[in-house]
């Protein structure tokens, strides 16, 4: 079902509803937020989200011209002020950013001395053997579902990304038993996703699985989501029906659904890669 024409032109469509209400809150946004700014993350998160979706269609993403007009040199570098002086959100949100910037960039960026996997993730070049190795224990790790919260899956699917490059190229893990036991975590982590009703953490593992296996049907897990958009365009936190419109804390939801669609439609990385320019 998932390579059905029908079915693409369906995502495609709630895809595009979704691109257009992200249009919306990205005018919204100040030109250039200060460090302390709120919007910040939230910008940072929506680049990622736009390099992403263009990577798998192999031509630019509305997403990504909409954000161009704020993916500007002053945000990266209000962006890394941010994170290296400690006013950037502790969690680590945002910070695959850095994997946009060229190489030169990211080599002056100072990680603090409790840098997370995933920032460190972000900064390197995937040739650290010592990292990719700390990468593969932590992507191994069984998490107990009685400990299991939205914030676990939430750090999981981000270094997953960042280990296949937001799915660029796949990971050399020194053990092959690596890419199963990760599958199998994706696997539980969305059926907690399905029971707890947490739209977010399901449709990030719609991406994750599509990674390490792009043939794999995902297609009954975005039955719910895409049955939970709102009549604005945007997802919600927990699956299910509403139509009342959303703000700010739709942001999150609506970019992981988004890529989540785009994974299912182009299924892999296209080429040329993309990048995301820096507007001038």
């Amino acid at each position: 079902m998932g390579h059905d024409p029908a079915y693409k032109q369906l995502l495609t469509l709630i895809n595009a509803r979704g691109q257009q209400w992200l249009r919306n809150r990205i005018e919204l946004f100040p030109m250039l937020p200060a460090p302390d700014h709120p919007h910040l993350t939230g910008l940072a998160e929506i680049a990622v989200a736009a390099h992403i979706c263009s990577g798998l269609r192999g031509t630019p993403a509305p997403l990504q011209t909409f954000i161009r007009s704020r993916f500007t040199p002053d945000f990266v570098g209000c962006f890394l002020d941010a994170f290296q002086h400690g006013s950037h959100p502790g969690d680590g949100r945002g910070t695959p950013l850095f994997r946009l910037l060229p190489h030169d960039e990211r080599a002056q960026i100072r990680l603090p001395q409790m840098a997370s996997l995933a920032e460190r993730l972000a900064l390197s070049d995937g040739s650290d053997p010592r990292l990719l190795a700390e990468a593969e224990a932590f992507l191994r790790a069984p998490v107990p579902a009685e400990r299991l919260t939205e914030r676990d899956v939430d750090t999981y699917a981000c270094v997953l990304m960042l280990c296949y490059r937001f799915g660029a190229e796949r990971p050399r893990f020194a053990d092959a038993r690596t890419y199963g036991d990760a599958f199998a975590n994706c696997l539980r982590f969305a059926e907690w996703a399905e029971r707890k009703g947490r739209l977010m953490p399901l449709a990030q593992m719609c991406y994750c699985l599509c990674l390490i296996d792009p043939d794999h049907d995902v297609a009954p897990m975005l039955g719910d989501i895409i049955a939970s958009q709102r009549p604005d365009g945007s997802f919600p936190d927990r699956i299910g029906f509403g139509t009342a419109d959303q703000g700010e804390a739709a942001l999150r939801p609506t970019l992981a659904t988004l890529v989540a669609l785009h994974m299912a439609v182009h299924r892999r990385w296209q080429h040329p890669r993309p990048s995301v320019p820096l507007a001038a």
